[in-house]
């Protein structure tokens, strides 16, 4: 049973207008996703996807990571949207992967600024979880139909993938430059997230054949932490919901410990329906795109029919919330602190989650392989 069918047995006639509200708020911003700033359509980095929107509507960085998410959420929305659109948006994204990608050698700039700005310590280093992402969305728009990447682009995202396995293991990152240690955060410190990452590399070997260690690295993240999904530390809501979304494709078999782990995560909610940045400052920051990431999950868990999967009025408040947090404009603030800038993957989760939580059937079933 869809979550559609779900929400339309569980729910009373007048939750209705949330439904519509939902599926109109997806609509505003597939919108802005397509044809506003979020993709560079000239210049050096044409094609790239940028990760913020500065208050002038201009873009502030290009990503690879974001390129990644946006070639994924082009796949997940193919038939949704002008097929000619979505095919030429497409392969912009994927010429601009090309250019920076498809050479062996080193890799290019995590951050690719487009003003002048002083010095980015995530420029210093490489991360794993960037280039998993980019994988997975040339795997996704191959598997689609709406282009085809060269093979000389993921053979070499394999091969640059090959630098993070270290004695059989992940690392989050490589220092590439500069002489002083990178600082202390989540991205760079590893943890149960680098699970959204390994999981998709492992499914890009359904396009071509992984170097042998990094597949059975990427096999034992997902196996070091499954038996804990349930209890693993929430810390940051953020990187613990990617993790969520990695096991969900990795070890479908563990989304009854992946609803107990959702439903500690939905406990830190606030009075307002936000939820917080961390989950030991219950009123600390709040971040947007959490809400995108938890209605996702727990669509995914109503569809997998895992026991203790949210009940329908927690996913409907998280959508309200979710709505009611978009700017007028078509898009998604990363918090009350930047409300006058689009943050471009938060506008995709939550485009994604919307469109699940409207129309499920009929335009993309909720997987866990179509996360964005």
């Amino acid at each position: 049973m869809s979550p559609h069918s779900l929400a339309s047995s569980a729910v009373a006639a007048d939750a209705f207008p949330l439904l519509d509200a939902a599926r109109d708020a997806a609509s505003s911003l597939r919108s802005w996703l397509l044809h506003g700033p979020a993709q560079l359509r000239d210049g050096e980095q044409i094609g790239g996807v940028a990760g913020t929107i500065g208050v002038d509507g201009h873009p502030l960085y290009v990503y690879a990571e974001i390129t990644g998410y946006y070639l994924s959420w082009l796949a997940d929305i193919a038939g949704v949207e002008s097929e000619a659109l979505v095919r030429e948006r497409a392969q912009c994204a994927l010429d601009w992967a090309a250019y920076h990608f498809a050479a062996p050698g080193d890799t290019p700039q995590t951050r690719i600024h487009l003003t002048v700005l002083a010095p980015d310590w995530r420029n210093n280093a490489v991360f794993f979880f960037d280039l998993a992402m980019l994988v997975r969305g040339i795997d996704a728009v191959a598997e689609t139909g709406l282009a085809t990447p060269p093979d000389t682009l993921r053979r070499a995202l394999h091969e640059h993938l090959q630098q993070f396995v270290v004695d059989g293991a992940l690392r989050p990152t490589v220092q590439t430059r500069g002489t002083h240690a990178l600082p202390p955060r989540w991205s760079t410190l590893g943890g149960p997230f680098l699970v959204k990452a390994s999981s998709r590399v492992a499914w890009s070997a359904r396009h071509a054949a992984l170097p042998e260690a990094l597949a059975l690295a990427c096999e034992n993240e997902s196996e070091r932490w499954a038996a804990q999904a349930a209890e693993i530390d929430l810390a940051m809501l953020h990187p613990t919901l990617y993790f969520a979304e990695g096991l969900l494709l990795s070890r479908p078999d563990r989304a009854d410990a992946i609803a107990q782990l959702l439903h500690r995560c939905l406990a830190t909610v606030r009075d307002d329906g936000s939820l917080p940045e961390t989950a030991s400052e219950p009123n600390g920051k709040v971040r947007n795109d959490i809400l995108a990431q938890a209605l996702r999950v727990g669509l995914l868990l109503r569809e997998l029919g895992a026991n203790g999967a949210p009940a329908q009025a927690e996913l409907d408040r998280l959508a309200s919330t979710l709505i009611a947090r978009i700017d007028s404009r078509g898009f998604l603030p990363f918090n009350t602190e930047t409300a006058a800038q689009a943050n471009v993957w938060g506008t995709m989760f939550a485009e994604q989650a919307l469109r699940w939580y409207a129309d499920p059937v009929g335009v993309s079933r909720p997987r866990a392989a179509a996360l964005v």
